[in-house]
């Protein structure tokens, strides 16, 4: 080998060693790529080009080392040998790199494609996460108007001052407001272990079914009157209105009824009524009485005169003389009756009243086998404005009734309260046969009674009730075969100024 030759020697080997040293730096910034971003294409395209080109350098740099080193030797004929095999290495490692290079021109497209979707993927996140957080916002909003609906609705069947129920198909109760267990008697707990209905609640069975066939016909029914019977034997006039609620799907069928307490306002009617019947019945009474009561003193005192002068026809005359002074205590009712309560007012102890009452019948023949109580409100005197003589001429008639009621052998109290609203009340109860329902509404009636013929003139309560109302007051009945009747008077107490 000449010396000449050793420059481009020198050259072709540092050349080659530089050469695989150039390939395994960019093998290695390939691979550092690549671990960077596995999914990107052009890194993996990179990596495995700079692995053909590194497996190419090494090839073809040992290659080139080896052949100097035989040549250097006079081993020429050696590297005869081995330069096939370091030909096809180095074929080898092109083919690869044109493989590798037209693969990823496929692999490009594909990724192109990928990368176009995975664009469309997440603009359609972003969306998709723009749409999560509107609904989160309505699901809020909605959620706080559905709760905000639910309390005012709450609010409303609890403050509702009408009776709201809600049963099952069958009638039986599920739920109840307050208003419906002030009105029924009954509480929540009460009725959920009695498994009861709304059929429960009323006086007359009968009524219950023709409610049931109208709104399992109509699905609804509208504003009917019915009684209600309370556990404490206590009757309510009630309207009720419901209807048929088929509810959500798959919601099973309930029935909603809103019950309205009419008995206040139907008794205030029938009182209006009945002063108006009075009224018109007194202005009669007064002409008819002042007519018949002269003819009457005109007989009576005849008979009188002929029982002096005819002793003969005492018997006959006797009964003449019964009769008219029977008629007279009819015409002297029909005048008290019609009386326009012109009689004087003053200041009057009820609790004096009373006792008076109590010292004058307990005197009293009829009332020997009766016994009768007293309990007087304690406490500050109970004062009205009033006539003493009318107030004991209700009560007299009050306690009497109540006498017959027991028939002349029972219990009788009287009692005296007064309420938070400034008004004095006096009971007279008996704990004899009760009145019959369909009387209670007549028994204030001019001329109604249930005594036998000639023990009584049905103006008793009449007349009562007149002076009762003449004392911006009100009189009230409640009875049962059970418990008896309570008779209630309610008066206003000196010093309050009560609405005519």
């Amino acid at each position: 080998m000449s010396i000449s030759s050793i420059p481009i020697l020198a050259v072709d080997v540092l050349g080659s060693v530089i050469m695989v040293i150039l390939s395994l730096l960019s093998l290695y910034q390939a691979k550092v790529l690549r671990g960077l971003d596995p999914d990107n294409a052009v890194f993996l395209y990179l990596m495995w080009i700079s692995t053909g080109f590194t497996i190419f350098s090494v090839s073809r740099s040992m290659g080139h080392i080896l052949k100097q080193f035989l040549i250097i030797a006079e081993n020429a004929d050696i590297w005869q040998g081995i330069s096939v095999y370091s030909g096809s290495v180095n074929t080898a490692s092109f083919m690869l790199v044109g493989l590798i290079t037209l693969f990823f021109n496929q692999n490009w497209k594909i990724n192109e494609k990928i990368l176009f979707s995975r664009k469309k993927l997440e603009d359609t996140h972003i969306k998709l996460m723009d749409l999560n957080q509107t609904l989160e916002h309505k699901v809020i909003e909605r959620t706080e108007r559905l709760t905000s609906s639910e309390h005012k609705c709450r609010r409303i069947f609890e403050q509702s001052l009408d009776t709201i129920l809600v049963t099952n198909n069958t009638f039986e109760i599920m739920e109840t407001n307050p208003a419906g267990i002030e009105l029924t008697g009954y509480t929540r707990e009460e009725m959920a272990i009695k498994k009861m209905t709304i059929g429960n609640f009323f006086a007359n069975p009968s009524e219950w079914k023709k409610i049931c066939k109208k709104i399992q016909s109509k699905e609804y029914i509208l504003n009917e009157e019915i009684e209600f019977s309370r556990p404490d034997n206590e009757f309510l006039l009630v309207l009720i209105t419901g209807g048929v609620d088929y509810g959500a799907f798959g919601c099973a069928k309930t029935y909603h009824f809103i019950i309205k307490n009419v008995n206040e306002k139907r008794q205030m009617e029938r009182q209006i009524a009945q002063a108006d019947k009075l009224a018109a019945l007194g202005e009669l009474s007064a002409g008819v009485a002042h007519e018949i009561n002269n003819p009457l003193g005109i007989i009576l005192g005849y008979t009188q005169l002929l029982l002096k002068e005819e002793p003969e026809h005492k018997d006959d005359l006797k009964i003449i003389e019964k009769h008219v002074q029977n008629c007279k205590t009819v015409v002297s009712d029909l005048l008290s009756f019609s009386r326009k309560g012109s009689s004087e007012m003053g200041i009057v102890d009820i609790n004096k009243v009373v006792d008076g009452v109590v010292k004058f019948l307990s005197n009293h023949s009829d009332f020997r086998n009766i016994e009768m109580t007293q309990n007087p409100h304690t406490g500050d005197k109970l004062n009205i404005i009033g006539n003493e003589q009318e107030l004991a001429q209700v009560i007299i008639n009050l306690v009497i009734n109540a006498c017959h009621a027991v028939d002349e052998k029972g219990e009788i109290d009287i009692s005296t309260q007064k309420t938070d609203k400034n008004k004095i009340l006096i009971l007279v109860k008996d704990n004899g046969k009760g009145i019959k329902k369909n009387n209670l509404t007549r028994i204030f009636d001019p001329f109604f009674t249930t005594k036998p013929v000639g023990q009584g003139t049905g103006l008793g309560l009449s007349v009562g009730y007149g002076i009762i109302k003449r004392h911006k007051g009100d009189i009230s009945v409640k009875s049962s075969k059970k418990n008896g009747t309570i008779f209630t008077i309610s008066l206003p107490a000196a010093g309050t100024t009560t609405k005519v």
